[in-house]
């Protein structure tokens, strides 16, 4: 493997440069948490935050909008909150397509 930042052949296990100290992210490895998108998703999951947090924007704003405009009513509200429930146990990548930390 080679550094992108000096170009200098490194390890496959480094986690940063030996020549330029420069980090190097490994594919696949998320710099979110696991633990940081359930606690999101619990105490402000109506808002979609856990969503926007994981990248996935247009769940995050669909769920803000039910919650915002039809929160009000018992129904909708009782739906995003399945929601929520049923994205908690099984999200388990970001957006990118990375697994949480």
């Amino acid at each position: 493997m080679f550094c992108k930042s000096c170009g200098k052949e490194i390890a496959n296990e480094a986690v940063m440069c030996v020549h330029c100290g420069v980090g190097i992210k490994k594919v696949g490895a998320s710099s979110k948490s696991r633990v940081a998108y359930v606690l999101l998703g619990f105490f402000l999951g109506g808002f979609g935050i856990h969503n926007f947090y994981a990248g996935y924007g247009g769940r995050g704003a669909a769920q803000l909008l039910i919650t915002l405009f039809l929160g009000w009513l018992v129904i909708p509200l009782f739906a995003v909150g399945v929601w929520i429930l049923i994205e908690l146990f099984t999200v388990s990548v970001d957006a990118q397509g990375n697994s949480f930390n």
